[in-house]
Order: structure tokens, then sequence, then C-alpha cells
């Protein structure tokens, strides 16, 4: 059961931030700061901390692609499908239908069931949904949603929107040094791990402070129709992988459980800088987690009693 504690614990510190704010501890706007905090602070740190370790082997690098296209391709899908739709809807349903979290939940689960072969395939895969999930996700849909206007963007603004992101360009610059085989001092591992190490706490207690219980039936409906495409697109993505997918079968099990994690922690403030749902998407969020847990948990447990 020891598998279980740290993503329980992620729960627990999501209740405790939505505790605290419910009694006045934190303002209604305190998540904002926090969040800056999590984006150029911690996940940076986290990212160079998931290089630390890392061997180079070509298959490792398909996985980052995998990554990438599980990420990219159901907000494609929802862009596509929600033409008519509200912009404000819209843009929620496109930044909380993909994406991952697998450092800050998924990764002390699939460690436990698949050991170590297990956790370089999920830091892998998560390298190329990280593509999406610092900056991709929101540069994508803001820029086709026109989420600041009618005011048409060019080229080069686009691509700011990615640069300016301090953790896209973090995982850049690391799997760049990690395509060329560059050896990273010691040192810079030592000295990001603190704040590396606090990044998980700082994004469920960021999740908590934003989160409102939704009680209205047409929230609920809302969050409900968004997990349905969530999962069965990470259904759709788990049987391809496991059975098609050129890998040994321990890490196309692994990856087909992490099909199934719950929503990137950066989904909410997304949303937020979209001008949509904040609210019904940390809502969305929460519930995510506790249906991976439990989705996660029990694919793992076929797998490894076969």
């Amino acid at each position: 059961m020891s598998y279980l504690v740290k993503p329980l614990s992620y729960v627990l510190v999501i209740a405790l931030g939505y505790l605290l704010k419910r009694e006045g501890f934190f303002g209604r706007d305190d998540h904002r700061l926090v969040s800056k905090i999590m984006v150029n602070i911690t996940l940076p740190c986290a990212i160079v901390q998931a290089f630390d370790g890392f061997v180079r082997e070509g298959t490792m690098f398909l996985i980052v692609a995998v990554g990438f296209l599980c990420a990219l391709l159901p907000m494609l899908v929802m862009y596509l499908t929600t033409r008519g739709v509200a912009t404000r809807l819209r843009a929620y349903r496109m930044l909380n239908v993909g994406g991952y979290n697998i450092g800050c939940f998924s990764l002390p689960l699939v460690q436990a069931f698949f050991g170590s072969t297990g956790a370089v395939a999920a830091c892998m895969f998560d390298t190329g949904n990280a593509v999406m999930m610092t900056g991709g996700s929101y540069a994508m849909t803001s820029t086709l949603l026109h989420t600041g206007g009618e005011y048409r963007e060019s080229a080069g603004e686009i691509a700011l929107k990615f640069l300016k992101s301090v953790p896209f360009d973090t995982y850049m610059v690391m799997l760049l040094l990690a395509a060329l085989d560059v050896r990273i001092p010691q040192a810079v591992f030592e000295l990001t791990r603190p704040a590396g190490q606090a990044n998980a706490f700082i994004a469920m207690l960021m999740i908590g402070m934003m989160f409102e219980p939704a009680h209205e039936p047409r929230l609920l409906a809302e969050t409900a129709r968004e997990l349905l495409w969530r999962y069965a697109f990470a259904l759709a993505f788990a049987l391809i992988i496991y059975f098609a997918a050129p890998f040994e079968l321990v890490v196309r099990q692994t990856l087909a459980v992490i099909c199934f994690a719950p929503l990137s922690s950066l989904a909410p403030i997304y949303t937020d800088r979209c001008h949509s749902d904040t609210a019904l998407a940390s809502f969305t969020n929460s519930a995510s987690i506790a249906v991976s847990l439990v989705l996660m948990l029990a694919l793992s447990m076929f797998f490894v009693t076969r």
C-alpha cells in the first residue's frame, strides 16, 4: 500500500489549500501569486531534477514524441468539435481535455509497480507532454480562439508565447542537452533540488486554493462531459500504445497506465489566462485526480498480476 501514500498525500494538500481559503487564510486571488511561484521557480527546478541521471537511448526519444501527440491530439479534436460553442466554454474544453500530471502525481505509483524502467519511460513521456503543458496548450488555445479579442497575432507573437514560458524554455534546453549527450554538472542538480522537491506541494496547494465545489447541475454535467471525453482519449491511446508501439512490454504497460493520469496542474492556470472558468477547471482537475487514481491503480494491478 506504500504506493498509495504519495498520491493520497497530494489529495490532502488540495484539501488543505481549499480549507485555508475558505477560512480566510488565503484571499480570493492569492492563487495567482502561488501560480507565479510555481511556473517561474519550482516547476523549472523540478524539470531540471527530472534529468538527473538521464541516460540517452534512441527508443526513449520516440516516447517523447508519443507524449507530445497524446497531449496535442485531444485539444485539436476538441477545437474541431466545438464550433458554435461560446469562446469562454470552448477554451475550458480545449485546455482541460488533454495533458497529464505525471511528475507531481503519477511517477510514484508507476515506479512502485514498474520499477526504474517504468519511471524512465514515464519521464520521457512527460517530456513530450510538457511541450504542450508548459506553454504549448496556452499558446495554441489563445491563438486559435483569439481570447484576447479580434486582434490577429503574428507568427512572431505566437512564438513569443512559447518563449516567455519559463518551464517550456527549461524543457527545451534540457532536452537539447540530453540529445547532444552533454553532461550537466552535479552541482546544478544539487542547487535546484530544494525548489524542485517543493513543486508538487505548491502545485496541489494552488489547485486547492482555486477549487470551488460545483453544486450547480450545469457545472457538474460539464465536468462529467469533459472527463468522459478525456478518458475516452485515454482508453484509445492506451490500446494503441499497448498493442502497436515498438517498445518492450514493461514500457508499453507503463505508458498505457500513464494515459489515464490526471489533468496537469497547469490547466487551471492557463484556463484563467484565457479568461475562461477557473473554478470549473479547478473542480475538473480535482475530480480527475480521484478518477485517475482508481483507474491507474486498477490497471497497474491488472498488469503486474497477469
